[in-house]
């Protein structure tokens, strides 16, 4: 695993997420300046995703950058496997061509990078009724609501499934309304570590399945 972003030498760093999944999906690039916001294009709905990269150069231009950015950081997941592959795929392409470092933070350690939430469990909707569960000390995992108990030494609970758990199941945890990870928080997140490759962290196998008779040969000639 690599090393965290050191902010002394990455002033100027574009921030992209493309994780969010469900009906009310959303996804924004932005521009930061010694961990400040200084531009930022957001797009919502099915698809935000993948019209991100239509604003980068416009986004970059109203942030006054003249030069290349010091470093790209995204968000890996969990999360939607249409969104995680556009946005990584664009944070690939911006790191590669611009020759810097391109580091990835998971959706909980963004979470936990929000004021007052550095030991959460996050728990996010997943495919199937199921939810991701980050505590930040295990591995994520895919659970069904119901089978969740949030442990006594967890002092808070937050996440767009939040709803799906009971009182009874995060017991003496507070229970934190969820808000999407600010663009300042992976920045922050990026920072602290651990930081992971530009790479998707599904969870979940794709649902694409080979078909019966297995793939076509390739064509001769």
């Amino acid at each position: 695993m690599s090393l965290p972003l050191n902010p002394a030498l990455s002033r100027r760093v574009v921030v992209l997420n493309g994780a969010a999944a469900g009906e009310n999906t959303s996804g924004f690039v932005a521009a930061l300046e010694d961990g400040r916001v200084v531009a930022e294009r957001r797009m919502s709905g099915r698809g935000a995703a993948e019209r991100l990269a239509i604003f980068v150069n416009e986004m970059l231009d109203e942030a006054g950058w003249r030069d290349k950015p010091d470093a790209v950081v995204a968000v890996v997941g969990p999360g939607s496997f249409t969104g995680l592959r556009a946005s990584l795929a664009l944070a690939q392409g911006l790191a590669m061509g611009y020759g810097v470092r391109g580091l990835g933070v998971t959706a909980g350690d963004a979470q936990r990078a929000m004021p007052g939430l550095s030991r959460a469990m996050c728990v996010s909707v997943a495919r199937r009724n199921r939810c991701f569960v980050d505590d930040g000390v295990h591995p994520i995992r895919a659970s069904a609501p119901a089978d969740i108990v949030v442990p006594p030494s967890v002092p808070a609970v937050t996440g767009d499934a939040l709803a799906w758990l009971s009182d009874a199941q995060t017991g003496g945890a507070r229970r934190v309304a969820y808000e999407e990870p600010a663009a300042e928080a992976i920045w922050k997140a990026a920072c602290a570590g651990p930081v992971h490759p530009l790479e998707p962290i599904y969870v979940d196998p794709p649902e694409a399945k080979l078909p019966q008779q297995g793939l076509r040969p390739a064509p001769v000639g």
